[in-house]
């Protein structure tokens, strides 16, 4: 067999491995999700569910945070999630972390993020409608509403809000690696 013939059959053989994805045998794989369709009308805006924070926020929040939940379970490790968070102009998230990626979608209004152990405006990163932002695993961060604002939350959970102190530690009182 020549190289070339001998090329071919190699891909022919290994491709058909390397670009079908392994699924795990899990129950939830075995179980096909539906397709819905939540219109604004049905969402249902409540307190963020208890268990979502981890110790005290170093900074006054100055208002109510309200949340939606769209799709999964937040708190669930291992499965995906889609949430609404809506705030009101000067909301101020204090500084904190996730122990996985965070995904925001601006909605309505703007979103200033910035990173870091303390909350500082004029350090951060204005989202304005329509923009999107990524916030790594355990990178410590902090956000501010201006004006009325919605934003989409999405990513694999557990999607928990880790404050840190003034001091730069975590609530367990360990420094979270960024």
């Amino acid at each position: 067999m020549n190289s070339s013939k001998f090329v071919w059959a190699a891909i022919f053989l290994v491709a058909p491995i390397v670009l079908v994805p392994a699924q795990p045998m899990t129950e939830k794989a075995a179980q096909p999700r539906k397709h819905f369709v939540v219109a604004s009308s049905e969402v249902q805006w409540t307190d963020p569910p208890a268990g979502m924070t981890r110790g005290t926020p170093s900074v006054d929040a100055g208002g109510p945070l309200r949340y939606a939940l769209l799709e999964g379970d937040p708190l669930k490790p291992g499965v995906p999630f889609t949430i609404r968070l809506r705030c009101d102009d000067g909301f101020k998230a204090a500084p904190h972390w996730h122990p996985t990626d965070e995904n925001i979608v601006v909605l309505q209004g703007t979103f200033a993020l910035g990173t870091g152990d303390a909350f500082n405006p004029s350090g951060m990163q204005e989202i304005s409608a329509g923009g999107y932002g990524f916030m790594p695993r355990r990178m410590h961060h902090f956000g501010q509403c201006k004006g009325t604002t919605d934003i989409l939350v999405y990513g694999v959970g557990p999607f928990q809000i880790n404050w840190i102190s003034g001091t730069g530690k975590s609530a367990a009182g360990k420094r979270s690696a960024n």
